[in-house]
Parts: C-alpha cells; structure tokens; sequence
C-alpha cells in the first residue's frame, strides 16, 4: 500500500520539475547562418511579404517568406510563449 503512494508521489513531483524547453532543440528552429544560435527563426510562424516593386518596373511579384525569431516567438503567449506551448524535440538521427 505504501508503495502505491510513492508512486503517485513521484509521478506528482515528476510532472512539477519539467526540463525547459529550448529552442534549439526544437524541430521548428531555424540556425541564422551570420549569428549562429543566438538569434534563430521559428519555422512556425511566418509571414509573407509582397515586393511591390512590380507595379513601378512590370517584373513579376516576388513573395517572400519572413520567419520570426525565437526569442520574440517565447516572448508571446499567442505563439510558443515561456513555456513552449508548440515545442516539438528534435528527431534524433
């Protein structure tokens, strides 16, 4: 019987003492080539920007993908947020 309320008082304190969750671990970051670390992109949350210089020279649209960095993406509860809400781990190869 004692046994049955270590485990439940170890699964309790398990579920309190969670490792963080870094980005860099994450399957969604992104390495900036010039910065290393420090300053990588969420593949999560994009944003697409039209180049309008079409209208003035006649050259086809360009669309580009602009990815936010991590540390504003942990920064805000309505994307990952402190915690790392959509956090993914790496596959390990």
């Amino acid at each position: 019987m004692k046994y049955i309320f270590l485990i439940i008082f170890h699964t309790i304190l398990s579920t309190f003492s969670t490792k963080p969750k870094f980005c860099v671990d994450c399957k969604f970051f992104k390495l900036d080539l010039f910065s290393g670390n420090k300053f990588g992109k969420c593949l999560l949350f994009s944003k697409e920007e039209i180049d309008y210089n079409f209208l003035v020279d006649g050259s086809k649209e360009n669309k580009k993908i602009k990815y936010s960095y991590c540390s504003v993406a942990r920064q805000f509860d309505n994307m990952c947020g402190k915690e790392g809400k959509l956090y993914e781990k790496k596959q390990s190869r």
